[in-house]
């Protein structure tokens, strides 16, 4: 009996570690199969362009007929030969839309109201170093491409973008428009950065430092230039900071079929957030045999709020100032822009109300301007 009693117990002793092991071995199947698949994915992208992967269940040593084919006989490229082995990661959309209203005070000008901005912008990743951007607005029907392009990350440090990407000149310009506590950039922005360009665009990123260099056609991309003249950018920004950035860029091109200099000094200052803070640029700039000072000093701060449907809201304030070599009083400007903005999911949801007072007698009135922003 005794016997007896010792054997029934050691058999359930050992009973919940049979189910146990039972558990582990299913757990490392499911293992195996993820790893086997895994596998099949990686061969399949290291072998040459246009050749099948071969199918698992084939031997080893006889490749399959397509991988031995030569390569013209497979063009255009076939897609995997493992319907699982064809991965395309989904892109992401944003939208950007801004419907505006402009009052004149010139009776010569006509108020208007209209769809300033809808962005469509696609991004997605190809592989792990590369990933692309294709921003398009049909409210600008002739000239619809924003930032697009194609990006590089051979280093986690080191982007390279291909394609039409704003040159890295003036912090207020490189700042989404969907960010920005005004209705409008600044005229001393619009006038004196750079935009979007085409070209080669390098960025490297740290924890206090970011430097920008890009090598484009030059022109603008207003300018539809054509591809006769090159710019050179470079910017640099140091941020000692979680609250501060200081900066320097310049810009050395030429632009245009009578190939003018078009040459840029920028130096920023930017205390603050997107939301509450104080920000300045100052530019010199020549254009041809023009040579230009100007600068913008803008300053701007959100209240909480404490109701469900308002965040913010922000009271603005902005001074600039262009002065020209050749005294053209048409082409320099004096330009006050006070305002208010009502957000109501901070910036991605927003009402705004922007008064502009010109204090330079040349012939330019005041401007009522008012917008509202969705961004999703």
């Amino acid at each position: 009996l005794m016997v007896g009693t010792l054997c029934s117990t050691a058999a359930l002793a050992q009973q919940p570690e049979t189910e146990q092991l039972r558990s582990e071995l299913a757990t490392l199947k499911k293992e195996m199969a993820r790893i086997e698949a895994l596998l099949r994915q990686i061969e399949s992208r290291s072998m040459p362009e246009g050749a099948n992967t071969p199918s698992p269940r084939a031997s080893p040593a006889t490749p399959s007929v397509a991988a031995q084919a030569a390569p013209a006989m497979n063009t255009p490229p076939a897609l995997p030969a493992q319907p699982d082995d064809y991965i395309k990661m989904a892109p992401r959309f944003d939208v950007l839309m801004q419907v505006r209203a402009d009052a004149y005070g010139d009776a010569a000008q006509i108020d208007t109201f209209r769809l300033r901005k809808a962005e469509i912008g696609i991004k997605g990743h190809i592989s792990n170093g590369a990933d692309y951007s294709i921003e398009l607005d049909p409210v600008r029907p002739s000239d619809p491409f924003r930032r697009t392009y194609i990006r590089l990350m051979p280093h986690n440090r080191v982007h390279i973008k291909l394609g039409l990407e704003k040159a890295p000149l003036g912090l207020e310009e490189l700042t989404s428009s969907s960010q920005i506590p005004f209705v409008d950039r600044s005229e001393v922005s619009d006038r004196f950065s750079a935009a979007e360009e085409l070209g080669i665009h390098v960025e490297s990123r740290w924890s206090r430092w970011m430097w920008q260099l890009s090598l484009t056609n030059g022109g603008r991309r207003l300018l539809m230039d054509d591809n006769e003249n090159k710019a050179v950018t470079g910017r640099l920004v140091w941020a000692p900071r979680a609250w501060l950035s200081l900066g320097l860029a310049s810009m050395q091109g030429q632009a245009g079929k009578e190939s003018r200099d078009r040459d840029r000094y920028n130096v920023e200052v930017k205390l603050g957030s997107h939301l509450s803070g104080l920000q300045a640029e100052f530019y010199r700039a020549s254009d041809g045999d023009v040579r230009s000072s100007a600068f913008y000093t803008a300053a701007f701060w959100a209240f909480a709020t404490e109701r469900a449907w308002l965040t913010h809201v922000q009271p603005v304030l902005r001074y600039e100032q262009i002065d020209r070599s050749d005294r053209s009083r048409a082409d320099e400007l004096r330009l006050f822009t006070s305002g208010l903005s009502v957000l109501f999911n901070e910036h991605q949801s927003k009402l705004q109300f922007n008064y502009l007072w010109d204090v330079h007698t040349n012939g330019r009135k005041n401007e009522l301007r008012a917008q509202y922003q969705v961004e999703f």
